[in-house]
């Protein structure tokens, strides 16, 4: 330590690093740690994104498969729905072709007689009491027209043609 210190020659330095050493090259080392960095941060912003959109696109799939399924149950139960009202109504033609159904009985039934005869009635009672109005209708019409019409003079002209003043009324 309080040795002999060593003392530098001017030929053991070298004359292209100077005295502080070799400073491009350590701007260099360090543009370059930092451009190392910079890369493993966009390889990790490329990863995270990549693993985004790969559970994104995992959702979305899910989606996709779950509205075809509901689209397939849609359908089915429209195709089930149609094909029960296609078989009822074959049903009741055939019930209805062969007099077997309640509904073909009852076209024959008294109970729908005498609600037809009740329609019957209620249309003529309708078709009698518009007549009745159309009537009165055209009776308050006439008498209405009557009213506003001018009426004609109902005194009789004077019998003299001369002055008026001589006229009385007594």
């Amino acid at each position: 330590m309080f040795g002999k210190t060593r003392e530098l020659s001017g030929g053991e330095l070298d004359r292209d690093t100077g005295f502080f050493g070799d400073e491009e090259a350590a701007a260099s080392d360090a543009l370059l740690l930092e451009v190392h960095d910079r890369v493993k941060q966009v390889e990790a912003q490329i990863h995270s994104q990549f693993t985004s959109m790969a559970a994104y696109a995992q959702i979305a799939q899910e989606q996709v498969e779950l509205a075809r399924a509901e689209s397939r149950a849609e359908t089915e139960r429209a195709e089930r729905r149609v094909l029960e009202l296609v078989e009822r109504e074959r049903a009741d033609r055939i019930d209805a072709l062969t007099g077997n159904s309640p509904s073909a009985a009852g076209w024959n039934s008294p109970e729908i007689d005498a609600r037809l005869n009740a329609l019957e009635r209620s249309v003529a009672e309708i078709r009698t009491g518009l007549a009745d109005c159309l009537s009165r209708q055209k009776a308050l019409a006439d008498a209405i027209t009557a009213l506003f019409e001018p009426r004609l003079a109902t005194l009789p002209p004077p019998a003299s043609s001369g002055p008026i003043a001589d006229l009385s009324l007594t």
